[in-house]
């Protein structure tokens, strides 16, 4: 049976937390080292509507990483290096969204995000990232993809609407 991209984007569509990611190397031997940038512990969220529109969060839950004084209502309060370690340690992307057709032969679909609309990186600009997925009855997703340091990673996450 094949499901229609438009299928899909319907079942995806919506608000999902970040619960987690393991990585892997290239033998399957798992990782034990944390995310340089967002620590063992990130939060996250992605958001999907169904015109095709994403947005994609997540920061560091390392206290050390998210200075306690810092306040955009006060552009003047804190350092410029309390500001420049909250963006070292945060992603943050929006644009475009598609998948691709799922048969029962495939188990994971394809999901592509962008061309980037916005980044909290200007190299972020313009590009796509591309993931497997996984949807499960239990309002779990899961996103298959290499990792910035070239291990594959398993992230999941949980539908909050």
């Amino acid at each position: 049976m094949m499901v229609k991209p438009e299928d899909v984007m319907k079942a995806i569509s919506g608000t999902w937390l970040y619960l987690n990611v393991t990585t892997f190397y290239d033998n399957g031997t798992m990782s034990h080292e944390e995310d340089p940038g967002l620590g063992a512990s990130p939060t996250g969220m992605l958001n999907y509507n169904t015109a095709g529109w994403m947005s994609a969060n997540f920061m560091s839950g390392r206290p050390e990483d998210r200075p306690g004084n810092i306040d955009s209502a006060a552009l003047d309060v804190g350092t410029d290096a309390e500001w420049a370690l909250i963006g070292k340690h945060t992603i943050s992307y929006s644009g475009p969204w598609r998948v691709s057709i799922t048969t029962d032969e495939v188990e994971d679909g394809q999901i592509t995000h962008g061309p980037t609309r916005v980044a909290w990186l200007p190299s972020w600009l313009g590009i796509e990232l591309q993931k497997n997925y996984t949807l499960y009855e239990d309002d779990t997703m899961r996103f298959i993809s290499r990792t910035q340091d070239g291990k594959i990673g398993h992230m999941f996450f949980t539908r909050l609407a």
